[in-house]
């Protein structure tokens, strides 16, 4: 699809209400449920900025091993144990700093993905950058979790053939796979 039809989706989510915290605790909540449904695994989630779910808030309520991501100046995002050493990002949200240790990234099962908009397909626009599909990439196992609100979910999220899709969506309704 058209850039400009990514550019208008990405305005329409912008337009929108930020994420409550009673919103993101419910999806936080079914997330949590879901994942203790799951055998142990490696959980890759993010660290939210202003106006996601707050991804991060399943620390300490699941047994999984947790990991995050850095974003750095240039190239790949980078994978780290969550509990690594943290810098303030330029853009505001926390990751982990330059010298924390990398994960290893046979260990992820799941990824916990954010996103401006998402489709029942399972499709994904994100903020521009392509950083999360060319990580998404590199994990072709683990499980592909968007994680959104239900007003978030439109008809159809325009993408590109390099996109990939998500394997599940974690909303306010609770965890279904795509079909």
């Amino acid at each position: 699809m058209s850039g400009s039809a990514k550019q208008a989706v990405r305005a329409w989510a912008r337009a929108q209400d930020p994420v409550t915290h009673a919103e993101s605790a419910a999806v936080i909540a079914g997330l949590v449920r879901w994942l203790d449904t799951l055998g142990p695994s490696g959980v890759l989630t993010y660290l939210s900025m202003a106006g996601e779910v707050a991804a991060e808030a399943i620390t300490g309520r699941t047994g999984h091993t947790l990991f995050t991501t850095r974003t750095p100046a240039r190239g790949p995002l980078t994978v780290h144990p969550f509990d690594a050493p943290r810098e303030r990002h330029r853009y505001g949200f926390e990751q982990p700093s330059p010298g924390a240790p990398r994960a290893d990234l046979s260990a992820i099962g799941v990824v916990l993905v954010p996103g401006l908009a998402f489709d029942r397909a399972g499709r994904r626009l994100g903020r521009g950058k392509g950083y999360y599909d060319r990580l998404l990439a590199g994990l072709p196992g683990a499980l592909r979790v968007g994680v959104t609100l239900e007003r978030f979910l439109r008809d159809v999220v325009p993408t590109e053939p390099h996109d990939l899709a998500m394997t599940h969506l974690a909303t306010e309704r609770g965890v279904v796979i795509i079909p």
